[in-house]
């Protein structure tokens, strides 16, 4: 039986928002879009910080540090939906802009993670 079984609670995920946690219109597209996910864990949006070691959802604009984000320019429930499914997941993404991405367009290829 699970953690969330035998406590009878809902395991809480970190989901780093930048600039900032959403609010009003913005955070009621991320509760429609969760509803539609499906999931089976509570969400719990924080303001996304230099070296968090999470996914990024970045609303409107790029992050101004170095992270692995997707950029929802136009936020909507699809995109917001979609965003999520990814910084949510371990999952690839071509839409997605990754560390390593950046340090390729800077250095060139190949950039390895480690």
């Amino acid at each position: 039986m699970g953690e969330q079984a035998q406590s009878g609670r809902l395991e809480a995920r970190i989901l780093p928002i930048y600039p900032s946690v959403p609010t009003g219109a913005d955070l009621e597209l991320f509760r429609v879009a969760k509803g539609e996910l499906s999931l089976d864990y509570l969400i719990q949006p924080v303001r996304a910080l230099y070296g968090s070691p999470f996914r990024v959802i970045a609303l409107r604009k790029a992050p101004e540090f170095l992270c692995d984000y997707a950029l929802v320019k136009e936020p909507n429930v699809a995109s917001i939906r979609e965003a999520m499914k990814w910084a949510l997941s371990e999952d690839d993404d071509p839409r997605a802009t990754t560390v390593v991405k950046t340090l390729e367009g800077i250095f060139g290829r190949p950039v390895t993670e480690l």
